[in-house]
């Protein structure tokens, strides 16, 4: 007789933060990782420079599973650079000794900061083959305090008071002479100049994280982030060769690296990944199951299949008759959505057996309720330029959308439901923001009568909303707010 599957109350799905579940779990980290697109073995072979994805597509998870997985080697090595903490406005404004406003001044100086991490991360390696001239660079940089936990404040006195070091490079033939006061342009030479001579074995990534800091803290984000994208370029086609395996990779949303300001970011798409979960379709063959699956099984490895043991009972929601079709609706098709949504189903149904369809539309309700709609707040959060109302228009914003008698909708009935100190114009912007990650889509009807909404996660034609046409709330939103379907 075969035995009796654990209660769902002891499986571990993990964290819905990918920092959070490296400090609790860093088992669930290494063994619960599943590759998606094989995104953690194209960073560590060097194939990929930028990781696309919404938020929520698990972008960090592939970072946080290479430092931990890679802690501790002697030929692989992980530094992480987190804007979250770090002053990215400031980065737009140090002089580097090129024209004020000027996009390759922003591309300089962030070229900078990337090479200083690198060149932390080689120092460290025992194995590289190098000239005095490193070793004489470390030496200056780390007595000058830029190889250090202090580069925040650096970066932050050099926007404010001007770059103003002094170096002892007077051993190159080249660029900068004994002790002059060097422009940042001018040592970037230097620096490249000198890590042609460098050479290791070894793999060394440098992995930019915390990029939606550009919502928060750039006043030219767009131009900032194009500066940002385009040093990553710069640095990995000089630096990486067979004999230096290093490179910087940045884990970017997918509509901010869309929306670059740049002639030359197509190009770039060969080194993307796209962390898109939803070629896989609704059902219980998306990848996401597969995810959960891989999570639950470090510490029950008897449970291959989540849906099979727990989610196969036959439901009637709507159009939805299984669980796991019904669970993916109300989700972005996102692995911190499923993860959020799954927690809520274990309180619901503690037990070994098939949950119930009760249970499974409760823990829906608990978790639209008490987790999605935080999550788009979340989302709107930066859109919306910088004033003392901005935070006021966002929650009347909000509040006008839960306030509709329908979740199917038009720009001018939601603009009467919104306060009057809200403009149209704003309103589109964060229309427009909801529709990028997820939250609403395009009503389209067909002349024969058929209704579907175009949403951005189900990789519609459409490449961006229509606010003039019908828009449609994402189903966890109508749930939340217990609206009408009809229209």
């Amino acid at each position: 007789m075969p035995s009796k599957p654990p209660p769902m109350r002891n499986l571990a799905f993990g964290e819905l933060a990918a920092a959070d579940e490296a400090v609790n779990d860093r088992n669930m980290v290494i063994r619960g990782y599943l590759d998606f697109k094989e995104a953690a073995y194209h960073i560590s072979t060097g194939k990929t420079w930028y990781l696309l994805g919404s938020k929520g597509a698990g972008k960090s998870s592939v970072f946080e599973h290479l430092r931990l997985k890679w802690e501790g080697s002697h030929n692989q090595f992980f530094v992480g650079l987190d804007l979250k903490n770090f002053p990215v406005a400031d980065v737009s404004n140090i002089q580097t000794g090129q024209s004020v406003g000027s996009s390759m001044r922003i591309q300089s100086a962030w070229e900078f900061v990337l090479l200083l991490k690198l060149i932390e991360s080689i120092n460290r390696d025992n194995g590289k083959e190098f000239n005095s001239a490193f070793d004489n660079m470390c030496r200056e940089f780390e007595r000058a305090g830029l190889i250090s936990p202090d580069l925040n404040r650096k970066v932050t006195k050099w926007a404010s008071t001007g770059f103003d070091l002094e170096f002892n490079f007077g051993f190159l033939k080249a660029v900068v002479g004994r002790k002059e006061r060097v422009q940042i342009m001018d040592l970037l030479a230097v620096i490249y100049d000198i890590l042609k001579n460098v050479s290791t074995t070894s793999r060394h990534v440098v992995a930019v994280d915390g990029l939606d800091s550009f919502f928060l803290e750039a006043d030219d984000n767009n131009g900032s982030l194009a500066g940002l994208i385009h040093a990553i370029e710069n640095v990995n086609r000089t630096v990486h060769s067979e004999s230096r395996r290093t490179n910087v990779i940045a884990a970017v949303r997918t509509e901010l690296f869309e929306n670059i300001e740049s002639t030359d970011s197509n190009k770039l798409k060969s080194r993307c990944i796209y962390l898109d979960w939803s070629a896989s379709g609704f059902d219980a063959t998306n990848d996401l199951w597969a995810l959960v699956d891989k999570k639950i099984q470090v510490d029950n490895p008897e449970v291959k299949s989540v849906v099979a043991t727990y989610l196969s009972t036959d439901i009637g929601q709507g159009p939805y008759n299984t669980v796991p079709e019904y669970l993916l609706s109300n989700t972005r098709l996102l692995p911190r959505d499923l993860i959020a949504l799954m927690k809520e189903v274990q309180k619901e149904h503690p037990g070994s057996a098939q949950a119930t369809e009760s249970a499974v539309v409760q823990a829906v309700r608990k978790y639209s309720e008490q987790y999605f709609v935080g999550e788009i707040l979340n989302n709107l959060h930066g859109i919306l330029k910088k004033t003392p109302d901005r935070p006021k228009i966002v929650r009347s914003f909000m509040a006008g959308l839960s306030s509709l008698d329908n979740a199917v909708f038009s720009l001018h009935g939601l603009q009467r439901e919104i306060d009057h100190g809200v403009s149209e114009s704003d309103t589109i912007l964060l229309l427009e923001q909801l529709y990028e990650i997820g939250a609403i889509g395009n009503r389209i009807e067909n002349a024969d009568g058929y209704a579907r909404t175009n949403f951005k996660f189900r990789r519609s034609n459409s490449i961006t909303i229509n606010v003039r046409r019908p828009m449609m709330l994402h189903n966890a939103l109508i749930v939340a707010w217990n609206l009408r379907r009809s229209g």
